[in-house]
C-alpha cells in the first residue's frame, strides 16, 4: 500500500469512529459502546503506522469522556 492509500485509509477509520462514537452520544446503545471499545482496541493491536497508533490512544481518551457522560436522550421524530 502506498503511503497516500494509507493516509486515506485512517481518514476513513478515524472518520468511521468518530461517527460511531456520535452515534453513542445520541443514543446511549450499550451494545453500540461495547462494539466502539472492541473497535479502538483492535485498531490500536493493527496498527500500520505510529501516526494511526497514537491516533488511536487519543480517540479512547476521547471515548472514555464520551462513553462516561449522560448520553442525551434522542428527541422523536416530528409528525406533521
Amino acid at each position: 500500500m502506498n503511503t497516500s492509500q494509507q493516509h486515506d485509509t485512517h481518514e476513513i477509520v478515524i472518520a468511521a469512529t468518530l461517527w460511531l462514537m456520535h452515534r453513542y452520544q445520541q443514543t446511549g446503545c450499550r451494545k453500540l459502546a461495547h462494539m466502539i471499545e472492541q473497535h479502538l482496541a483492535w485498531m490500536h493491536d493493527r496498527a500500520s503506522s505510529p501516526r494511526l497508533a497514537d491516533t488511536c490512544r487519543r480517540l479512547s481518551f476521547e471515548w472514555r469522556a464520551v462513553s462516561t457522560a449522560t448520553p442525551m436522550r434522542p428527541t422523536p421524530p416530528i409528525l406533521h
